[in-house]
């Protein structure tokens, strides 16, 4: 049974759960529609902040928690990897402009309301000017987490690629997964190659012993019209699925190169319309995002989404004017109505989804449930004849529930 277990989705999560079987004795098969650089996968466009408290007023509260545990795993995590990946955690700073004062000041009362356990310190000009120089000349106050953190998305995804590659795994690269058929014996997958030219190859049809589907918005239930429902109905690809509430929220981020901007951490900036994130990636390199958008939208960024975040940007600091934009990016992350995480187990497929926009802020938790299903399938030849109660000694359970 070792040697029979396939991984679909080769983003953030599936890299990890790949990485993480191999290094337990495992053989899996890694399946993605992408090739192994991930270009076109949400967590190559990903800012990749660590900042659980800057999300608390737009999440729930365990999402906040699994924040928390996962900023003290990370370190651990990455220091298993033989390539060095960007890791910070010297907080993150909120600020709002003189007009946008009511935004911050409720953030500021809720985080002390809701979690006083963690700290939180009102800056005033000459204490932000000590922290952040260049951020203290624009602003009068700010709000310090020290707890906060980031890490630099694209290094990790080139180290977990580095070390799966290096690894004894099938990664079928450039593949499309056409159908999946759990079953209580095994779960059979059918995918082609489009490897030669973008021409489709023949479908091939492969059983395996488990399947962990995280494909993210890839794993949206075709929906079929006209002539085509018929056919795609006898296939099962049609029918409602326990991924049938899977949507995609459209994110947009640019990555700027600002050589004359010298801030060193995370920095939010309060909005009545939005939070501009702005993450130093070191060098001058600069992530730059906002927007959340409810769409499935993949065409380029809209000249509104860019005037709106290069003019906050430049609000910000100057120094942004002057910046080269090196890449504008729009990506759809996967959330379900409730925008919580879910692990569902159907049979011998799992399927991790949902991650919505906080994949890097929890992948280590959701690693750590998914590694306990592993062992558990495991000793038990299977979780066909398990249920909710079964997972309820695992770890973080109590942060991130298994269904069925």
């Amino acid at each position: 049974m070792k040697n029979n277990i396939a991984i679909i989705g080769a983003g953030l999560i599936g890299r990890l759960i790949a990485l993480s079987l191999t290094r337990q004795g495992y053989k899996p098969t890694l399946i993605d529609k992408d090739d192994t650089k991930a270009y076109n996968s949400a967590a190559y466009a990903a800012a990749a902040l660590l900042t659980p408290l800057g999300e608390a007023m737009h999440c729930e509260p365990n999402i906040v928690e699994m924040g928390m545990e996962s900023l003290k795993l990370w370190p651990q995590l990455l220091a298993t990897l033989k390539q060095d990946v960007f890791f910070q955690q010297k907080g993150a700073i909120m600020v709002s402009h003189t007009q946008d004062q009511g935004d911050y000041l409720h953030f500021a009362r809720y985080i002390k309301a809701h979690y006083p356990q963690h700290n939180l310190e009102a800056l005033n000009r000459n204490q932000l000017e000590d922290l952040e120089p260049d951020i203290g000349r624009a602003f009068n106050q700010g709000l310090f987490l020290p707890e906060e953190g980031q890490l630099d998305n694209r290094e990790l995804l080139t180290a977990l690629a580095s070390e799966l590659k290096a690894g004894d795994i099938s990664w079928l690269s450039n593949t499309e997964v056409i159908e999946i058929n759990s079953a209580d014996e095994y779960t059979e997958i059918s995918y082609q190659s489009t490897n030669m030219g973008g021409l489709s190859q023949e479908c091939i049809t492969q059983a395996f012993d488990l399947v962990i589907d995280c494909r993210g918005t890839g794993a949206k239930p075709v929906k079929a019209s006209n002539a085509d429902t018929r056919a795609q109905i006898s296939r099962g690809v049609n029918k409602q699925t326990e991924l049938s509430d899977l949507r995609a929220v459209r994110g947009e981020v640019f990555r700027l190169y600002a050589p004359d901007v010298n801030i060193t951490r995370p920095i939010r900036l309060m909005h009545p319309r939005y939070q501009l994130y702005i993450a130093p990636k070191g060098n001058g390199h600069f992530a730059v995002g906002a927007t959340e958008i409810e769409s499935d939208d993949m065409s380029p960024m809209t000249v509104r989404s860019s005037m709106e975040l290069l003019s906050a940007a430049y609000s910000v600091h100057p120094g942004f004017a002057e910046a080269s934009v090196v890449q504008q990016l729009a990506q759809c992350r996967p959330a379900f109505s409730d925008n919580q995480p879910k692990i569902i187990v159907n049979k011998r497929t799992v399927h991790v989804n949902g991650l919505y926009r906080h994949g890097y802020l929890i992948a280590p938790v959701v690693l750590a449930q998914v590694n306990e299903l592993i062992k558990l399938h495991n000793e038990n030849g299977g979780l066909a004849n398990k249920d909710e109660s079964d997972y309820a000694h695992f770890k973080y359970s109590h942060l991130l529930s298994i269904s069925h």
